[in-house]
């Protein structure tokens, strides 16, 4: 069984070069390394051609890492199994082969692996790692109508993406993945969890960063809920209070000096993206004849 990793990228030439790195101590190799560059200003060549394997970089107009995502597909001629992580993530030694393993060639197999965050000092992040963290727990099984494994921990057959139309290239920012896995599950494919499949998260945030980060959610998940009610896709409503219970105490189950900041910036989080959520159906509206 032959497997090809696919990242995308945009104007992150450090960031890429550092997952690059990791990549050259992946067990169970060689794998294949496709980097899609998504029209990043200065070509992303270069630092694919000084890492230490060989890696294969395409360049495309930006379109965004859902249409990069399947350009690098597109790409993976001959490959089985399709890994998907992102530029900012350092996968583990034995993240390929567990997630390969797993994945086990059964068609319609959806494996979603672990992401931890990496950046352990900045409560940005450490705030988005408790959100991500707290969904996952909340999603049991993964076979819920909206369990969804994030993009940059992803594995399936190539067969299979490509069956299932790939990543919906209108979302652009956010919510793509909650698109594909719904999409797969309509399909009848199943979703398996593997959490000793490691990805470290290395994206460190700034007010401004978080900002932007959870504002984009927020529209993504207009988009997608949009999208649903356009398919008869079932009805999306708000979690219900225990679960906003749950998420906010999620970072005081291990008592840390910091964790009553992370709860706050939780508090932050979902306000901001309420804020995009609303300021993308204010934005449909205006779109109606």
């Amino acid at each position: 069984m032959t497997g090809a990793i696919v990242i995308p990228s945009y104007n992150r030439p450090r960031q890429l070069a550092a997952c690059l790195e990791t990549l050259a101590k992946l067990e169970g190799g060689p794998w294949r390394v496709i980097v899609v560059d998504d029209g990043s200003p200065e070509p992303l060549a270069p630092v694919c051609a000084a890492a230490p394997i060989e890696i294969e970089c395409i360049r495309q107009k930006n379109a965004g890492p859902a249409a990069a995502r399947n350009a690098g597909v597109a790409a993976a001629d001959g490959a089985d199994t399709i890994l998907f992580t992102d530029d900012d993530c350092h996968p583990r030694p034995d993240w390929a082969r567990r997630m390969v393993a797993a994945q086990d060639g059964v068609p319609m197999r959806l494996v979603g692996g672990r992401v931890v965050n990496a950046v352990t000092g900045n409560l940005y992040s450490a705030a988005a790692q408790s959100i991500q963290s707290y969904v996952y727990e909340a999603f049991g099984d993964f076979s819920g109508p909206f369990a969804f494994f994030s993009t940059n921990n992803l594995a399936c057959r190539r067969v299979d993406f490509e069956a299932a139309g790939g990543f919906d290239t209108k979302f652009r920012f956010a919510s793509e993945d909650r698109d594909f896995s719904r999409r797969w599950r309509d399909g009848g494919g199943e979703m398996s969890h593997v959490p000793d499949a490691v990805v470290d998260h290395h994206h460190r945030m700034g007010l401004r960063g978080f900002w932007r980060q959870n504002w984009s959610y927020g529209r993504g998940a207009r988009r997608f809920h949009t999208k649903l009610a356009a398919g008869g896709g079932p009805e999306v409503s708000l979690a219900s209070r225990d679960f906003y219970v749950g998420l906010l105490f999620h970072p005081l189950r291990r008592p840390s000096p910091r964790a009553a900041a992370i709860t706050g910036l939780i508090c932050a989080a979902q306000a901001l993206q309420l804020g995009g959520y609303l300021s993308e159906r204010r934005a449909e509206r205006r779109a109606k004849p």
